[in-house]
């Protein structure tokens, strides 16, 4: 196979061309000559014609690259050079050639788009070429206007999806704004670079006033420098800050109550680029939240106190009683245990009333719970009886802790709407340690003992109760 180098000019390329194929015997009447701008295209479509030169197909090729031109003729020697071979790189013009049935039709199909056509005309038959012409420009048109109608469909995409694109922004934007919630957004300095209206009515500005700004720039240094400390750590480690309770004071000198949530802003390669935030009022939820302890807190204390002298009732001053006798055991400790009865107070009730007995109630209260330790528990264990729990207070020490609530009590006459009464009690001790490990119920059992023994030997005394000879348990 022989490639000759074709001449850039078209004009110049025919003019080399037929003398040549004169000289071979070849007739060379009509030659007509397309071109293909794409040089991968050429590449495929030279690769075809010389495999056809190889196969015998063709002997010699002419082409050339003159900037987007590419010309080929191709040569097929027929018998006394009555046949000229004409090539049409025009993937086009593939149906409209097959239409016209031409005599020794060849068809060779390239990559992609590209159609390889390649057929014969006899000497004579100049007309075949002003049929090709003409479908061939025909086609042409076809291919042009094509391409305009997929460029402009492609432009109208383009301009709707824009639109689109600006539209669906609008309505971000619409709806971002509606919503009650502040959400906003700042760069790596922590300036606003976008905040909704809920973000600029919380500090009574419009958006466009927030803009450029940061926190210090609205809030305390205290404050502001704790969202900043906040959002450089969201930058640093990329890791967002959910459901984050902030507490802000407020100029009326309420405390508003924001659950905050800040994410990294990424940028199309990755990179934390700032930060986008939204952030909701709790200060009602927190409000409500708080009531409904201090409504819990309340039933829970009416629960385990009594409604009239506030002292822990029976059921709570026990429950105490068994915890500590516990502990006793885990810690070999002692507990010292005092069973008080005010002296005469059914004669108070009987005489003066039950409204003058419930302030003495309420007088002898105060003062047992300011005359006990801090931790030492007092309750009211029934009617006018009093019960005292004595934390790690071992015998030296439980009479004489005894002996000081009975003078905190008769220390003074109680003040009441009836005219000051003079009171006095009784007081029942026992020591658990004395008493081996003993339950909560033969505790009750012997203090109970005691206090009556107290009221025999004459009202207004301690009695303690002692276990019986040569035994220090109780069973």
């Amino acid at each position: 196979m022989r490639i000759l180098p074709w001449p850039a000019n078209p004009v110049v390329a025919l003019r080399c061309v037929r003398p040549f194929a004169s000289s071979r015997g070849f007739s060379l009447s009509s030659v007509l000559t397309l071109g293909i701008t794409a040089d991968v295209y050429w590449q495929a479509y030279l690769h075809t014609l010389r495999i056809a030169c190889e196969l015998g197909i063709c002997r010699n090729i002419w082409h050339s690259c003159p900037g987007n031109w590419n010309l080929v003729i191709l040569a097929l020697p027929e018998a006394k050079g009555d046949s000229t071979l004409l090539a049409l790189p025009v993937w086009i013009a593939m149906e409209a050639l097959a239409q016209l049935s031409l005599p020794g039709f060849i068809t060779a199909v390239g990559r992609e788009f590209l159609a390889q056509f390649v057929f014969r005309l006899p000497a004579g038959r100049q007309d075949y070429i002003y049929w090709i012409a003409l479908a061939v420009l025909i086609c042409l048109s076809a291919a042009a206007g094509a391409l305009i109608y997929r460029l402009c469909s492609r432009a109208g995409i383009r301009r709707r999806d824009g639109e689109s694109t600006v539209g669906e922004l609008a309505m971000l934007r619409a709806v971002v704004n509606r919503l009650p919630s502040p959400i906003f957004v700042k760069d790596s300095e922590s300036h606003f670079l976008f905040v909704n209206q809920a973000t600029a009515d919380t500090k009574g500005l419009q958006p466009a006033d927030l803009l450029g700004k940061t926190d210090f720039d609205f809030f305390p240094e205290e404050i502001a420098a704790g969202f900043l400390e906040d959002e450089r750590k969201i930058l640093l480690s990329g890791q967002p800050q959910i459901s984050k309770e902030e507490y802000i004071k407020e100029p009326n000198g309420r405390t508003r109550c924001n659950l905050t949530t800040k994410v990294p802003l990424p940028d199309a390669a990755g990179q934390t680029i700032g930060i986008i935030g939204i952030s909701r009022n709790i200060s009602a939820l927190k409000d409500a939240e708080a009531e409904l302890k201090r409504v819990r807190d309340e039933l829970a204390f009416k629960a385990a106190h009594d409604y009239l002298t506030s002292l822990m009732n029976r059921g709570a001053i026990l429950e105490m009683l068994d915890r500590e006798l516990a502990r006793n055991i885990r810690e070999d400790g002692s507990t010292a245990v005092l069973l008080g009865d005010l002296d005469h107070f059914k004669n108070i009730n009987d005489t003066l009333g039950h409204p003058t007995g419930d302030e003495v109630l309420r007088e002898v209260a105060c003062r047992l719970m300011k005359a006990v330790r801090p931790y030492d528990l007092v309750g009211r264990f029934g009617g006018e009886e009093f019960l005292v729990v004595l934390p790690g207070c071992a015998a030296p020490d439980a009479l004489a802790r005894a002996d000081q609530l009975r003078e905190a009590i008769a220390a003074s006459p109680i003040p009441t709407a009836r005219g000051p009464i003079h009171i006095t009690i009784s007081v029942g001790v026992i020591v658990s340690r004395d008493w081996g490990q003993p339950t909560a119920e033969e505790i009750l059992r012997e203090v109970d003992s005691a206090l009556y023994a107290a009221k025999a030997a004459g009202r207004n005394r301690c009695s303690v109760a002692v276990p019986p000879c040569n035994d220090r348990g109780l069973g």
